[in-house]
C-alpha cells in the first residue's frame, strides 16, 4: 500500500507541476506582450513627436526661402514685403527700422531675412513712413552664417550713428 499512496501522490504532484507550467507560460505572453505594446506605444508617439517637429521645420524653412526669392523679383516697397510675409506665415509679422532702412522678418530664430532698401518714403496725407527701392534680400541666417548676419546688422546700427 506505501507504493500506492507514493504512486498517487506522484502522479498528483505531475499533474499539479503540468497545470503550472501551463498556467505560468499563459501569464509571460500576456506580460510580454502588455510590455512590447507599452514600449512601441511609447517609442511610436516619441517618433511621431520628431517627425512632427522635422516637418515643421521643412514647411517654416521652405516658406522663407519662398518669400525671399519672391522678394527679388515681386517687392519694390515695404507694403509689398508686409503681403509676401503674411501670404506665407499669416499669423508672423515682420518689423521695420526707417534708421537702418531694413526690414526684418523673423518665422522663427533660425529662419530670418533682413531686407534692405534705399530710401524712405512718407505718405503725404496720413504721415507714415514706408520704405521704397529693395537693394537686397540678406539671407546669411537662411544660409547657417548667423554670426555674419549679427555682425552686419551691428555695422549697419554703427554706421547709422556715426
Amino acid at each position: 500500500m506505501n507504493l500506492k499512496n507514493i504512486f498517487i501522490a506522484l502522479t498528483v504532484l505531475v499533474f499539479g507541476v503540468i497545470a503550472l507550467f501551463f498556467m505560468q507560460k499563459s501569464g509571460y505572453a500576456d506580460q510580454a506582450k502588455a510590455n512590447y505594446e507599452k514600449n512601441t506605444n511609447a517609442s511610436y508617439k516619441g517618433n511621431s513627436m520628431v517627425f512632427d517637429l522635422v516637418n515643421t521645420a521643412i514647411e517654416t524653412n521652405k516658406g522663407t526661402w519662398a518669400i525671399a526669392c519672391e522678394a527679388l523679383q515681386t517687392v519694390k516697397n515695404t507694403q509689398d514685403m508686409a503681403k509676401l510675409e503674411a501670404k506665407f506665415f499669416p499669423a508672423t509679422k515682420g518689423s521695420m527700422s526707417i534708421t537702418n532702412k531694413t526690414r526684418r522678418f523673423e518665422a522663427n530664430s533660425s529662419n530670418v531675412i533682413v531686407s534692405n532698401f534705399a530710401k524712405v518714403e512718407e505718405n503725404k496725407t496720413t504721415g507714415v513712413k514706408s520704405l521704397a527701392g529693395l537693394l537686397s534680400v540678406d539671407v546669411s541666417v537662411l544660409l547657417g552664417n548667423v554670426v555674419a548676419a549679427a555682425e552686419s546688422e551691428e555695422g549697419s546700427e554703427e554706421g547709422e550713428e556715426e
